[in-house]
This record gives structure tokens, C-alpha cells and sequence, in this order.
């Protein structure tokens, strides 16, 4: 893989309106980016009345703006030893699937993929531990659950509608996925 190919592969999907591009905050710099599959975008765009459900998704919309702006990210590169991270590699780590990590409660967790160095493809996003309606899936629970494998799948089945011939960036050097990260 090329990241010039892959590069110009989502550049066509974000011209196309297949994928969508998370802007930052207004006076916000862009140094990162967020893609958005329509479950993600969907997420964060729509139409929403005052309350819980608006607090939270304006929660999970700050915490991708902030990746965006390129704010410094801590990261865990080896499954299940997060006790801080805002991101973290899930098992089995040859997938290259990653979750941000929404923990303002009720947490969500939001899977992902790095297409090249700081660009991320958000593709489904998934309630931790208490069910929200909006999300549209049952609550990932712990980590030996039904739901966590359902939700690796899920992101795995994304990613080959959008690059097929394509792999994600995997490795275990942070610096190929990230700038202004430091692992946990």
C-alpha cells in the first residue's frame, strides 16, 4: 500500500459525499483528520432536542474535534492495558482496529481505523456500558462479550466497503499513526 493511493482513494469518497469530513471548532487549526462513515456522521449531525441524548453526542462531537485540532492524544497500544487513554488499539491487534475512547458517561466508544499518519476513519460508534437508543446497538459490555467481537466485525466490514484493496496502517510505532501522542 501506498499512502499516496490510499490517500487519493478517500480524498474521492470525502469528494463524493460517500465519507464525510469532521470540521473542526471554529478557530480551531485542522492538523488532524476525522472521516466519517454515514453511521458516525448521522450520529453527530442529527437533528437534536435539548437533553441528554443532545449533551452526549455534543460530548462525543468535542472529544472528534479535538482529535481534529491535533490536541495531544494519550494512547494505548497494547489491549486492554487502558487505565488513561483516549485511544487505544483493540485485540487482536493485526486487525489495526482502534476505539476512541468517549468516557464522559454514558461512555461510548467509537471504532476506528488509521487510513495514514494522523487520518483516522471513524466507522461505527458503540454504547461501553448502558444502552442509548440513539446508538442503535446493545452495550459492549466487557471485554469477552459477544458485542466487542460484533463490534471488531462490524468496524472489519466497513473498512472493506471503503478500501477494499487497501490495508490500514498497522504496526506498533506510534509515530506512524499519530502526531502529539504519547503512549500510556
Amino acid at each position: 500500500m501506498t499512502y499516496m493511493s490510499i490517500r487519493n482513494e478517500w480524498q474521492k469518497l470525502v469528494a463524493d459525499g460517500v465519507l464525510a469530513r469532521l470540521s473542526p471548532f471554529i478557530g480551531d487549526p485542522a492538523k488532524r483528520t476525522v472521516l466519517m462513515c454515514p453511521e458516525v456522521e448521522e450520529i453527530i449531525n442529527r437533528p437534536m432536542e435539548e437533553g441528554e441524548e443532545a449533551n452526549r453526542r455534543v460530548r462525543l462531537l468535542a472529544k472528534l474535534q479535538n482529535i481534529v485540532a491535533g490536541r495531544h492524544l494519550v494512547v494505548c497500544m497494547t489491549p486492554y492495558d487502558a487505565r488513561i487513554a483516549n485511544m487505544g488499539r483493540l485485540d487482536p491487534i493485526e486487525d489495526c482496529v482502534w476505539d476512541i475512547r468517549c468516557q464522559d458517561e454514558p461512555a461510548v466508544r467509537v471504532f476506528c481505523y488509521f487510513l495514514e499518519k494522523d487520518v483516522l476513519l471513524a466507522v461505527t460508534a458503540w454504547p461501553r456500558s448502558v444502552r442509548m437508543r440513539w446508538l442503535g446497538w446493545l452495550p459492549l459490555g466487557d471485554r469477552y462479550s459477544k458485542q466487542w467481537k460484533r463490534g471488531i466485525r462490524v468496524a472489519k466490514r466497513h473498512w472493506g466497503m471503503y478500501f477494499p484493496a487497501e490495508k490500514p496502517v498497522c504496526g506498533d510505532n506510534l509515530d506512524e499513526y499519530l502526531s502529539n501522542a504519547t503512549p500510556e
